[in-house]
């Protein structure tokens, strides 16, 4: 049997750009279940009635994001259903009132439950989707819980999110922010950042629902501001964007922020992509254009009349 090749590390060989690639689920439901009977797909997990994982398949289908949470035994036990962005958990003893409450939410219904303040921050340890995600993923979830206070964040284990090659992955909710290769060695640095409300720009992917130029060219102002005294202040993007690109390709966006203005120019450049250890196993993949920085210029601001 040949050695495991990780999809992380040619997706690093490759020197694939992590941002860009920001668009995290709007609408998410946690449904807690031991991480030992998670199976693929997640709705056949082990002890799940048909009638519960006809529940879930029919969530999936309807474009929620259905994930199975566990946490480490220290923290305590986790509420049976939890919906993000409205943050709203509960407890079902009865299995009919689960199933109802999940149906219920499918056709736009919160269930009725109590609400949590904290931010969740949802982090793929799903070995059995990908190996890289256990290797990666559970470490780096270690390392969150060992140092994060509990009365202010909601950290949980979860089945596949998605950005295999760029483990481990992390959504935070209801913020909707998408990180990817998370080590523990950021867990310090992440949750200073996620306690102040901003985003952790090492790892960030980008911001949602923007196309990857935009996405592309907002981190790159971000990162530039803070390492040039700025802080982290609200961008605003000018430029057009190409609806259809090419290798090679040039773009250049201008960037408005609190005392400057970029111009941050960037290339297109195919990549080959192979989302996950599966994949590479089977000799599968694809190219894809990705969105590359290779300039940010401060220009002079103009004087406010």
């Amino acid at each position: 049997m040949g050695k495991h090749v990780f999809c992380t590390d040619l997706c690093h060989e490759r020197g694939e750009p992590l941002a860009g690639t920001g668009d995290a689920p709007k609408r998410v439901l946690m449904l807690a279940w031991p991480r030992g009977k998670w199976r693929v797909p997640r709705w056949e997990s082990v002890d799940m009635s048909t009638e519960l994982s006809e529940a879930l398949h029919e969530a999936a289908h309807a474009k929620l994001h259905v994930a199975l949470v566990d946490k480490v035994e220290a923290e305590g036990k986790l509420p049976t259903l939890h919906a993000l962005p409205e943050n709203v958990y509960a407890d079902f003893s009865d299995e009919a009132e689960l199933i109802a409450a999940i149906r219920d939410y499918i056709g736009g219904k919160v269930f009725a439950g109590a609400p949590d303040t904290r931010p969740t921050i949802i982090c793929c340890t799903d070995s059995r989707r990908d190996a890289c995600c256990a290797r990666h993923g559970f470490s780096t979830y270690k390392a969150l819980v060992k140092i994060a206070d509990p009365a202010e964040f909601n950290i949980v284990q979860a089945t596949h999110i998605g950005g295999c090659r760029f483990a481990a992955s992390l959504v935070v909710m209801p913020q909707r922010q998408r990180y990817g290769r998370m080590t523990a060695e950021h867990a310090e640095g992440f949750l200073d950042a996620i306690g102040r409300n901003e985003v952790y720009l090492p790892t960030y992917k980008g911001r949602s629902d923007e196309p990857e130029p935009a996405q592309v060219a907002e981190l790159a102002a971000l990162k530039w501001a803070s390492e040039n005294g700025f802080g982290t202040s609200a961008v605003s993007l000018g430029g057009d964007i190409p609806e259809d690109a090419h290798e090679g390709d040039l773009l250049t966006l201008e960037a408005e922020l609190a005392g400057a203005r970029l111009s941050i120019r960037m290339h297109a450049q195919d990549f080959m992509v192979q989302g996950n250890c599966g994949v590479v196993a089977e000799g599968g993949g694809e190219m894809t254009l990705r969105w590359c920085v290779d300039e940010v210029i401060a220009q002079p601001k103009a004087a406010a009349h």
